[in-house]
């Protein structure tokens, strides 16, 4: 009897620790947000934290927030420092804001960020770790690698989270060189062996208000994939760049801004929700569909990114995503994309 009801028991946590098989998963990847402003225009009355001040926490997400409540998990690269602290580096355009405009995030259907970019040491080591603990102050998922020795522990840090039963692990990166790709490798590498069945790179790299990317990304972001990597999600060049498939993984290599607080007149606005589609299976997550839901983002006193609708509108951004170059291995999205914003994906292959 006892032994009868130790397998059963042992069959029940089997059966609820283990994702259904062909149950679906969606993962959305935004841009940059920085949830602040330049340094010399924090006493603007139109500047992020005014807005925030005037309209509230929930006011930078709300035109998208049902889109990304909707999934199962939103990764934003967050791409300021959440500092009270005025002492700088040296730069045209340092971005801070104060550690309480985290709780933003809260209500904003993201799950987790990136917090590596060039403007997390913008207000030296000390403001990036004041930024990570306005986030843990409010239990906010954060990952994000910099090697520093004044940094410690908090310098080096992955995210590992379960959804549906499958184990999702991050990393991030910023100005990756190409020499870094081992180095990199090694930390999917150590994902997969902790148990992560997708593996998100998270990348700030690129050159700014480029729409293409550099030579070396594309075979970096092959490499990656060929290390392990599930999804190579870019930012930093403040616009949109192409996508491509690449044996079953999804190379991002430029999302835009999504909601920025020093928008500059003349970065594109556009910009998108991409969204991964997977089934469980026997052998782990099966890539099915990508979807991108084309969207524009505003300026000051605004602030707010929404979907957009129009059909003209739509085909602008999705002409963006198109690479008009070929590369050995790497899958462009079929031109019925720019009429649908969705491709299927079998056997890690586009289907046209």
């Amino acid at each position: 009897m006892k032994k009868a009801l130790l397998l059963t028991l042992t069959a029940l946590l089997i059966l609820y620790a283990c994702p259904c098989l062909g149950e679906e998963i969606t993962l959305s990847f935004i841009g940059d947000c920085s949830l602040g402003e330049t340094y010399q225009s924090r006493n603007s009355a139109t500047s992020f934290t005014a807005t925030l001040n005037q309209h509230g926490m929930d006011w930078p997400f709300s035109l998208v927030r049902d889109i990304l409540d909707a999934d199962d998990f939103t990764f934003a690269n967050l791409e300021v420092a959440l500092t009270a602290r005025t002492r700088h580096v040296e730069k045209a355009h340092p971005l801070s804001g104060p550690p309480q405009n985290a709780q933003a995030l809260l209500y904003s259907g993201v799950d987790a960020v990136n917090t590596v970019n060039n403007h997390c040491l913008d207000f030296y080591p000390e403001g990036y770790l004041d930024t990570l603990a306005a986030l843990d102050g409010l239990a906010f998922p954060h990952f994000g690698t910099i090697r520093r020795k004044d940094l410690g522990d908090q310098g080096d840090q992955a995210l590992l989270r379960e959804v549906k039963g499958v184990t999702i692990g991050a990393v991030g990166f910023s100005y990756p060189m190409e020499y870094n790709v081992k180095l990199i490798g090694n930390s999917v590498r150590r994902l997969k062996e902790a148990g992560c069945d997708l593996v998100v790179v998270s990348l700030h790299w690129g050159l700014e208000t480029h729409p293409v990317p550099e030579y070396w990304q594309y075979d970096f972001a092959r490499e990656l994939i060929d290390q392990g990597a599930d999804v190579v999600w870019g930012h930093h060049p403040h616009v949109l760049q192409p996508i491509q498939v690449y044996n079953g993984g999804v190379i991002l290599y430029s999302t835009g801004n999504f909601t920025f607080g020093s928008m500059s007149p003349t970065v594109d606005r556009d910009t998108g929700i991409f969204q991964l589609t997977y089934e469980t299976a026997e052998g782990g997550p099966v890539l099915r569909q990508l979807r991108v839901i084309p969207c524009v983002t505003t300026g000051a006193g605004d602030y707010r990114p929404y979907a957009l609708t129009a059909p003209e509108d739509r085909l602008r951004v999705f002409k963006k995503l198109i690479s008009r170059k070929e590369k050995k291995g790497l899958q462009n999205l079929p031109a019925s994309f720019l009429e649908t914003g969705v491709v299927q994906i079998r056997d890690g292959q586009i289907v046209e």
